[in-house]
């Protein structure tokens, strides 16, 4: 098959310097890595897919859009491997770019447009998880700063600390030490902050001080029963090397700016320690229903915040980074390898479930 494999460029609209393999450990500073992982990603992917004998293309996308539409029409490919977080880097944009494939009649992998949309509204998800009568934090969206006690602030009010985070970003985006308040002049402050910065709604919660569950799930609902998904060990952040007075949270700094405080210090295992069979079985089915339920398909990830044994779900994420072959695994493919699958069994994995989705003929 004919492959390409399509991202979102940073190289185009990054602020910052793009970091290669050889420059990351050389500079003394924090370096932000979000630029630089999509690129090892990228690559990590196309060396997976080496020995299957299929043809692989990268093909970035950049600012213009029309540059993409003319590549799929001149060389158009079988499936599609798709990477793309962003347009212009605009996370919002995500969808779109997945739309396109689904307007081009072109297979992808991954999550579908209305997925990716659907997960990018974190107050509309959490909604759909009250609904299922999933647990998950209580909270509100607040779009005015002057109205934060208003539209739901009444069953906040008595819960301290809470988290206020953007309404419609990834990676977390906007997440911070500050982000944690724990008085309302801190939270009106964050509030306003959110809707300065970032242009769009605050959403605010209940703060689940507890342990930090990160569950990755591959492969298709079918005839609307989870029976065939496959769900990887339960991972775990460790917050343990945290200083006491950081809130135990994976803010941007954590997942992306190396050399920080946050970053050396909130380290995942994999498989989880100290979980009850009881407690392991419930997380795992959670996570399959959250995944039935929000239509993700081919892989995803369903994190969740546990106290006093229940499994609160933070969020599903529908793009979660799959980057390997580097020392250090992320989350998902760390979990896919204590399942027992090499790096190059998971993406060729991925590239399956997603051809019999799309009823497309795969072969090795």
């Amino acid at each position: 098959m004919k492959i390409s494999i399509i991202f979102n460029d940073p190289v185009q609209y990054a602020t910052g310097k793009i970091y290669t393999d050889e420059e990351v450990d050389t500079v003394e500073e924090a370096i932000d890595m979000s630029e630089y992982g999509v690129l090892d990603e990228v690559k990590s992917v196309q060396r997976a897919l080496e020995p299957t004998g299929h043809q692989t293309k990268i093909v970035p996308v950049a600012l213009d859009v029309h540059k993409l539409i003319d590549e799929l029409k001149e060389d158009r490919p079988d499936i599609i491997f798709n990477l793309c977080e962003s347009l212009d880097g605009d996370p919002t944009q995500e969808m779109n770019v997945a739309a396109l494939f689904e307007i081009l009649k072109i297979p992808y992998t991954g999550n579908t447009a209305l997925t990716l949309g659907l997960a990018l509204n974190k107050s509309r998800v959490k909604e759909i998880l009250h609904y299922y009568d999933i647990p998950t934090s209580a909270h509100y969206l607040c779009s005015d700063v002057s109205k934060f006690r208003e539209n739901g602030y009444d069953k906040l009010k008595d819960k301290y600390p809470l988290i206020v985070k953007p309404s419609r970003e990834d990676a977390s985006i906007g997440i911070e030490n500050k982000s944690v308040v724990y008085s309302e002049e801190e939270l009106k402050q964050r509030i306003e902050y959110i809707l300065d910065e970032y242009k769009q709604p605050a959403l605010v919660e209940q703060f689940i001080d507890g342990r930090e569950i990160n569950v990755s799930v591959v492969g298709n609902v079918k005839n609307n029963s989870e029976d065939d998904l496959i769900v990887f060990p339960i991972s775990e952040i460790d917050f343990s090397a945290l200083p006491a007075d950081y809130p135990k949270i994976v803010s941007y700094n954590s997942k992306w700016m190396y050399k920080t405080v946050e970053f050396a210090g909130t380290k995942a295992v994999c498989p989880a320690q100290n979980l009850s069979p009881e407690l392991e079985e419930r997380i795992k089915a959670t996570a399959k229903k959250v995944y039935r339920i929000i239509g993700a398909t081919d892989y995803a990830r369903v994190d969740f915040r546990v106290k006093d044994g229940v499994p609160y779900v933070l969020e599903l994420n529908p793009n979660p980074d799959i980057a390997s072959d580097v020392d250090e695994d992320t989350g998902f493919t760390r979990s896919a390898k204590a399942y027992g699958w090499t790096y190059e069994e998971l993406i060729q994995n991925v590239i399956k479930f997603s051809c019999e989705r799309w009823g497309v003929n795969y072969s090795e």
